[in-house]
């Protein structure tokens, strides 16, 4: 098995359908499926003749593009082994991915490696192809397209590694993962069905392993002038740019890019007419965000995704019915939908900072599960969870043993209620056990989304009370009007028993998670207030 075979299918299905539209190529940025194996073909040419082999892995650092998938195919068909990281990634992330992993070559920008010169990491890779202008030991990448192509799809054993991508982990350290030719075929029949694909679509595409889904379904993967690393609002106009000159059916995108994307049109007072699937798919989406996304486009179908980084549950705007509502403002937590339906969904008693003893066999793990509408730590099994981390400290309480089956600790706690649907409650290290009893902050935080008033809010322990910070939408209005809607604030969270509210002009946030609040630096914000 190789997952190169699955750009060769779609070649032989509809060799003349776009497969790529890449806005920064302009007129030249539409490639064919047919166009893009081609392109790959002599890339693998290029890769043998310079010492590249089967098991080799392969550094990738450049911008989403037409050349990214000719160079990530080309590194599949070979046999080799892609690991990517974004072209602006920091030197400390770089220098554990080249440590660690000990790529043989790298595929990237001549800009990206003058601007890397004095990296330690970057020197000791022997071989170096560059996009754009080169002069030797350098080697051109543009040189493939002149070389006779490599027909050969190297056959390799389902669990080699194909992949390598990094994440954050428990302390938020970078952690690589390995994954395999096996897991990545699982993946695109699971997010095939999960994300509504189908041959044709186009689909604005900003994240690299959505466009191999792409590629391996028939689908039109729709590539803004993006870079990940750049300040969102920065990025919106390209993404605008390319919804008008193709009109795309469909974009999966993070809350915060969506919400600097909703600011921009509603001031332009502009609709995205072409889409009918929108797909909020990182953080935890609240209520508000999908409200907000059917103000720029009503005729599409929202859909809230739950999982970091695989889909673990779905849920469209139009299943919420109003007894969910009423739920969500009451402190019953986030409704993210039903578990997908090729993985297990079990809760287990909240024991997290401690490792899970193995179980000899399903049933005694079984009777050990919470039933419905008890809370406790979401855990999960499924081929899409099976993955190796490499070398890296704290992975080993992230996962457990049931007989034969390894099962995934998510670090978060929820419920499931009578209708099988999935309740998020938030983080378990965010859990709050005191003489109330327990809250998790994330069920607050739903329960004042619905209130227009507040722009963003934080509950967390401070000083051994319960605190409500409260950042308001408007902040120059009437005072006595700020007063009553603080009061309001306040009675729709009897429930949660807050000890004490402070008002502030802006809650700071996390800069390398911009939808996570600074806890760090909102204490030294109240400390500094009293």
């Amino acid at each position: 098995m190789n997952i190169a075979e699955i750009l060769h299918k779609q070649v032989e299905e509809t060799p003349e359908t776009p497969a790529i539209l890449e806005m920064r190529r302009g007129a030249r940025g539409r490639v064919s499926f047919a166009d893009l194996e081609l392109r790959a073909r002599r890339g693998v040419t290029l890769l043998r003749q310079k010492g590249v082999q089967t098991g080799d892995t392969v550094l990738l650092m450049m911008p989403l593009s037409t050349d990214f998938y000719v160079a990530l195919i080309a590194i599949f068909r070979l046999g080799a082994i892609a690991l990517i990281l974004d072209s602006d990634a920091k030197s400390d992330e770089v220098d554990r991915a080249c440590t660690l992993c000990r790529p043989k070559a790298i595929i990237t920008t001549t800009k990206n490696l003058i601007g890397r010169f004095f990296s330690r990491a970057f020197r000791k890779i022997a071989l170096k192809f560059t996009i754009g202008f080169s002069l030797p030991p350098l080697i051109s990448w543009q040189k493939s397209q002149t070389l006779e192509t490599d027909p050969k799809i190297t056959e390799i054993e389902p669990q080699t590694p194909a992949l390598i991508v990094s994440t954050v982990g428990l302390y938020d350290q970078f952690k690589f993962i390995e994954l395999t030719h096996h897991y990545l075929g699982v993946q695109q029949k699971s997010l095939g069905e999960i994300l509504l694909l189908h041959p044709g679509e186009i689909d604005i595409t900003l994240q690299p392993l959505l466009g191999l889904i792409n590629l391996g379904l028939g689908v039109t993967s729709l590539l803004p002038k993006f870079q990940t690393q750049k300040p969102l609002m920065t990025q919106i106009k390209p993404i605008i740019d390319a919804i008008n000159k193709y009109q795309p059916t469909r974009i999966v995108a993070a809350p915060t890019l969506l919400e600097n994307l909703i600011e921009a049109l509603l001031k332009k007072r502009e609709l995205l007419t072409s889409l009918y699937k929108i797909f909020i798919w990182g953080t935890p989406v609240l209520p508000s965000r999908l409200n907000q996304v059917n103000q720029i486009a009503p005729q599409a179908e929202i859909i809230a995704i739950y999982g970091e980084t695989a889909a673990i549950a779905s849920l469209s705007r139009r299943e919420i019915e109003v007894s969910d509502v009423s739920q969500m403002q009451t402190g019953k937590g986030l409704l993210v939908g039903k578990p997908a339906p090729d993985i297990q969904l079990r809760i287990i008693s909240n024991q997290w900072g401690a490792p899970v003893v193995p179980y000899q066999n399903q049933a005694e793990f079984e009777a050990t599960c919470r039933p419905y509408s008890e809370p406790g730590e979401i855990v999960l099994q499924g081929d899409r969870f099976l993955t190796r981390t490499l070398n890296e400290l704290g992975d080993e309480p992230m996962n457990f043993r049931v007989g034969d089956q390894q099962w995934h600790r998510t670090g978060d706690a929820g419920y499931l209620d009578s209708q099988g649907r999935l309740w998020l409650l938030g983080p378990c290290q965010d859990c709050i056990q005191d003489k109330f009893g327990v809250i998790y902050p994330l069920t607050v935080e739903c329960a004042v989304d619905y209130n227009r008033e507040v722009q963003r809010i934080a509950f967390f322990s401070y000083r051994y009370q319960r605190t409500l910070v409260v950042e308001m939408a408007d902040q120059s209005g009437d005072r006595t009007l700020f007063q009553r809607s603080l009061s309001s604030v306040l009675e729709s969270l009897q429930w949660a028993n807050v000890e004490a509210l402070r008002v502030v002009e802006k809650i700071p946030m996390d800069k390398r998670y911009p939808r996570r609040v600074d806890r760090v630096a909102l204490e030294r914000m109240l400390d500094e207030q009293d």
